[in-house]
């Protein structure tokens, strides 16, 4: 029988691929992110910046390059520039209402360093595995 509820939610985070969510990530942090803060907060231009800068990285690195090393500075890097957004909101006093969204935004670029994480791992047990079978396979 196949999980459901709770079970079957937990097993499409722990599988699923995480590159749509990078895409996703990337689109947030190239456009909304900027336009959010531009409008609501101009005392935060480094962030701005390092937002546009960070998602144009973001989605090169998932769309162009692929390599699970770049993703994987990427997400890292979108890690920090959620956390660099939920604290400037809740430092200037407005994480509440849809402001709040940007705590999922940063849960899902957390998420996406476990997968990444995890893929890596995963990757390395398969070249490890060829390795003793004298299979040949393409480094990343």
């Amino acid at each position: 029988m196949e999980n459901r509820g709770l079970k079957r939610a937990l097993d499409i985070f722990r599988y699923s691929d995480s590159e749509p969510n990078e895409v996703f990530t990337a689109v947030l942090h190239t456009f909304i992110l900027p336009m959010a803060l531009w409008t609501e907060m101009l005392t935060a231009p480094v962030l701005i910046i390092g937002s546009v800068l960070c998602g144009l990285f973001q989605g090169w690195a998932v769309l162009y390059d692929g390599s699970l090393k770049m993703r994987g500075h990427a997400v890292k890097i979108a890690s920090f520039i959620a956390i660099a957004t939920v604290l400037n909101y809740w430092l200037e006093g407005m994480l509440s209402g849809s402001n709040v969204g940007w705590l999922l935004v940063m849960m899902f670029a957390f998420w996406n360093i476990i997968r990444i994480e995890k893929q890596k791992t995963i990757e390395h047990l398969r070249r490890k595995y060829d390795e003793q079978t004298h299979v040949f396979i393409k480094e990343d």
